[in-house]
């Protein structure tokens, strides 16, 4: 079994990179407000740790896992839970980003 820091990162800021599009971006909201979703998936998009599960789980079938152990269901699920604590942290260093860019 081998952990890679490096496609964990990577996990954790495309996941963190797609919610912001998905959940939060204000560029995106008239097209999310058109199409009608329940108000449990909205709510699973405005939370980045249970929206970082799936798209975790979601990254890990495409093929990016930071945990390589052989069986590619624990590999896939362990992406998962990897992004349910990379997004939210991601996300975090995202939105202090553009805090710190914006002109005064």
């Amino acid at each position: 079994m081998t952990f890679s820091w490096s496609t964990f990162a990577a996990l954790a800021v495309l996941a963190a990179a797609i919610h912001w599009i998905v959940g939060r971006a204000e560029i995106t909201r008239p097209i999310w407000d058109a199409i009608w979703f329940p108000v449990t998936l909205h709510r699973l998009l405005k939370c980045p740790a249970c929206s970082g599960w799936w798209l975790g789980l979601g990254l890990g079938l495409v093929g990016i896992r930071p945990m390589v152990t052989g069986m590619w269901w624990i590999d896939t699920a362990a992406a998962g839970l990897c992004a349910v604590f990379g997004v939210p942290v991601a996300e975090a260093v995202l939105l202090w980003g553009l805090r710190e860019s914006q002109v005064h």
